[in-house]
């Protein structure tokens, strides 16, 4: 097979070195800002030589990078598309994520489901990304900007053969000197996300088989600092659901680029018995949970106060969980004031705070930024 000339062109040249080191190269010889010369061992045979090009500016740019290909083809025995895809992922890390079931057929999946497969994705990649900045049983509304940058960086690849593949590209910042595992502060955000997320789904299905032979829930209720939330664990049952899918494979390719510790996992089996135990898990981590930055915003059905120049309570209609919720709002009187104003007018109360649970109803405290939402027209 002929590679493509703009297949060759868009090679980037950190990531034939970062391919090279992990697989054993030595570079020998570096002119700046021109070429990279590379070498290794052949045995009996002699060595292999590649001289990389540094920039993709060169006008013969992919005709040189066609030659270090034919070399690392010869040197590995593979197919040269094959060479050429391992070479352009050693700078990410590739989660793919293998749907299975009636619904999946041949690698086809009606549009509506398709749809969801790949929100489901997305729900997962950015539960695990929250958790590694920030680990929490439940994210409800404000995601961490760190989890939303990193989510906007991560990629889709191509369809792949195989049931239903989604393929998620996460982009990994090279490591420019030798490190030791246990330093976490050196470790660059994007890795810590798919640690994160290779992690917590072994994590939450041990946890979830445990629980499904009367180990108790205390895996699922005891795991953020594992990485298992709420959202990680609806994200899971969705995807085998025992509906139209039935089974979920994902399997883990860290980036040449940076080592992984030792028994970093690599593939992670999930089935549809475990969805019932992943939906109630989800349920009692929500429950538990507090939210610190909750931003609720609703109608005003109640107010409560012995003495409305001390404060009292507010009784806000509003959304959690995507759920109408009636929030409880204690208020010292100047906020209190907000809330009988937007009450007599009729108009919505917004607010912020951290949302917990007293008992079986839902309240805020550490009450802020109290206003009324007036319309624009208004």
């Amino acid at each position: 097979m002929t590679i493509p000339t703009d297949m060759l062109a868009a090679v980037e040249p950190r990531q034939a070195a970062a391919w090279l080191r992990a697989n054993g190269w030595e570079l020998v010889d570096v002119l700046p800002d021109r070429a990279a010369t590379w070498r290794k061992n052949a045995g009996a045979e002699g060595e292999y030589v590649v001289e990389l090009p540094l920039s993709t500016s060169f006008r013969d740019y992919a005709r040189r990078m066609r030659e270090v290909l034919d070399t690392l083809v010869i040197a590995t025995g593979k197919p040269a598309a094959w060479v050429l895809g391992e070479v352009r992922a050693s700078t990410f890390d590739i989660i793919r994520l293998r749907s299975t079931g009636p619904g999946v057929g041949q690698g086809r999946v009606p549009v509506e489901l398709g749809a969801r497969l790949f929100g489901l994705a997305r729900d997962l990649v950015l539960a695990a990304a929250c958790s590694a900045h920030d680990p929490r049983p439940v994210y409800r509304t404000r995601r961490p900007p760190e989890a939303m940058e990193f989510l906007r960086r991560v990629k889709l690849g191509p369809p792949e053969e195989g049931s239903f593949v989604v393929t998620v590209h996460a982009p990994v910042p090279p490591a420019l000197q030798p490190m030791l595992f246990d330093e976490h502060g050196e470790v660059p955000f994007e890795r810590r996300a798919t640690l994160t997320l290779a992690s917590a789904t072994m994590a939450a299905r041990a946890a979830a088989e445990r629980a499904g032979q009367g180990g108790g829930a205390e895996g699922l209720l005891d795991g953020a600092a594992l990485g298992i939330s709420a959202n990680l664990c609806d994200a899971l049952a969705g995807f085998v659901d025992g509906d139209e899918t039935t089974a979920l494979d994902l399997q883990f390719a860290w980036a040449a680029s940076r080592l992984v510790p030792a028994g970093t996992p690599t593939a992670v089996h999930v089935g549809s018995d475990l969805s019932p135990i992943l939906r109630e898990g989800a349920r009692l981590l929500r429950a538990r949970g507090s939210t610190p930055d909750f931003e609720l915003e609703g109608a005003v059905v109640r107010l409560d106060s012995d003495n409305p120049d001390v404060g009292g309570v507010a009784v806000v209609a509003g959304q959690v969980d995507g759920q109408p919720r009636k929030v409880h709002v204690p208020m010292d009187a100047a906020d209190y004031r907000q809330a009988i104003r937007a009450h007599d007018e009729g108009r919505f109360l917004r607010c912020e705070g951290e949302l917990g649970r007293q008992g079986r109803r839902f309240q805020i405290d550490r009450v802020r930024h109290v206003a009324v939402v007036v319309d624009d027209e208004d």
